[in-house]
């Protein structure tokens, strides 16, 4: 606001001193202001004691982050655009204004294994924008957030980092964001499941396992009748075998069985 009040002020001083009854006076304080934006543009400097029909040079194009210029217009509604080899200037200072046309800017996303949603992904973006960024979703893991960086494992997300759920602020270039990804935990179970009841081994800690982690569970001992065989998602061991150096896939709590075998 105190931008635009001295915008105007300098407008009023302008017209001023172009309302002198002396012609000569007026002739020396006609002025071309050349206004870039309220905020964010280089500045253009303003041609002072100028004659009365006299064509004036194009200035260097101002620059603005995120946007493109478009020319000088003689109103501030930039409908009118100042020809720089046909306009003249009148009898009185004036003012022309910068028009901008915001720049258009990719995105490309790495999904790291992740899967887009069906619908509300964009790849395109405007300066100014401020859209919510698409939720990706990968099996077995929590999606984290978006990261100008990139994810190679659960450690590379720098701590404290919380990413973009929505377009970075002020950024005006093409945007190259990464999906982290955290592992879900979970809670594993087990039971001992000796053939007699009442004797064999206590029933080992449960523990949490990361989706995608290699399985190392404890191995139970065997005993002088019954050889341990290894965990299993059912009792009688007609489930799935859960074998150490395989990967674990599972996102939901099990309880698993040890399964023995008679020694002969």
């Amino acid at each position: 606001m105190k931008k635009i009040v001295l915008f105007l002020t300098l407008i009023m001083s302008v017209v001023a001193l172009s309302g002198c009854q002396d012609t000569k006076y007026n002739d020396e304080r006609i002025s071309v202001v050349f206004f870039t934006a309220n905020s964010g543009a280089t500045l253009v400097d303003s041609y002072l004691n100028l004659q009365p029909d006299q064509l004036i040079s194009k200035p260097s194009d101002p620059t603005r982050a995120g946007f493109i210029f478009d020319g000088w217009y003689k109103d501030f509604q930039q409908t009118t655009l100042w020809d720089f080899d046909v306009d003249r200037v009148g009898e009185i200072s004036l003012v022309l204004f910068a028009k901008w046309i915001p720049a258009v800017f990719d995105i490309i996303y790495d999904l790291n294994d992740g899967v887009m949603p069906a619908s509300g992904v964009f790849t395109e973006f405007l300066s100014g924008d401020s859209k919510v960024l698409p939720q990706p979703s990968r099996i077995g893991f929590s999606f984290v957030s978006w990261y100008l960086y990139d994810w190679e494992n659960e450690g590379s997300t720098i701590p404290g980092d919380a990413g973009y759920q929505s377009l970075p602020p002020d950024y005006f270039e093409d945007l190259y964001l990464y999906a982290h990804w955290e592992a879900i935990s979970t809670r594993v179970t087990f039971r001992a499941n000796y053939p007699i009841a009442d004797q064999g081994p206590a029933n080992p800690d449960s523990k949490t396992v990361d989706y995608g982690a290699v399985i190392a569970f404890v191995i139970l001992d065997d005993t002088d009748q019954y050889r341990f065989v290894g965990w299993n998602s059912k009792e009688d061991g007609t489930g799935t075998f859960y074998v150490n150096g395989d990967v674990f896939e599972r996102t939901q709590r099990i309880t698993l069985n040890g399964v023995w075998e008679l020694i002969e």
